[in-house]
């Protein structure tokens, strides 16, 4: 029981350091966000600031560890639109233009500042990281026999392909609905996953 305590406490402390970091991006450029400002947004001692992160980068880039075991979920629980099983390699799809979407004030906040790097180098990693782990068996055992691309440059692609939509969609002033553009993500590369597995 004090175990569970001592875990509720913990990610209570660091959705608040999260939650003030957010709300600091919004209204100054990253760069000049100091580990200071963000403990009084929080109501934190530094002590406990630097327990749980290194630095505001550290703070900037954990949640990105939560996103990945929610899309990893939505990977593999998205039911099928028709019966072919690759479909489900870009289960996540939804549920990230959905996140993506929630906090895209945010994104625009952070582009073309150094905040905008350290988040958007994490993201593509994680990106591959659930495409190759939801297609690795998929691809070896239903790939076409005469094809000759590379299981990681697939992965790539794919990955690629989805942040290069996402940055287009966010992009634009009044981006269309989450499900509009999975929709035509999923109509970009469902041929190419076909082409692949059939």
């Amino acid at each position: 029981m004090r175990e569970k305590t001592k875990d509720r406490r913990i990610q209570k402390t660091r959705k608040v350091l999260h939650e003030a970091l957010i709300s600091l991006i919004l209204e100054k450029d990253y760069r000049s966000i100091t580990i200071q400002e963000i403990i009084d947004r929080a109501n934190v001692g530094r002590s406990t600031f630097y327990t749980h992160f290194q630095d505001k980068d550290d703070l900037l880039t954990s949640e990105v560890g939560n996103l990945r075991h929610m899309l990893r979920t939505a990977q593999v629980k998205t039911p099928l639109v028709s019966e072919k099983s690759y479909e489900k390699i870009i289960g996540f799809s939804l549920m990230m233009f959905e996140h993506a979407y929630e906090y895209r004030h945010v994104y625009k906040a952070l582009i073309g500042s150094q905040g905008g790097a350290v988040v958007l180098q994490h993201i593509p990693d994680m990106l591959v990281d659930l495409i190759r782990d939801g297609s690795k068996v998929e691809f070896e055992k239903r790939r076409r026999k005469d094809s000759e691309i590379p299981f990681e440059l697939f992965v790539h692609f794919i990955a690629s392909a989805f942040v290069s939509v996402m940055s287009w969609w966010l992009d634009h002033k009044s981006p269309l609905p989450p499900k509009t553009i999975n929709a035509i993500f999923r109509a970009l590369v469902i041929p190419s996953l076909a082409t692949n597995f059939d």
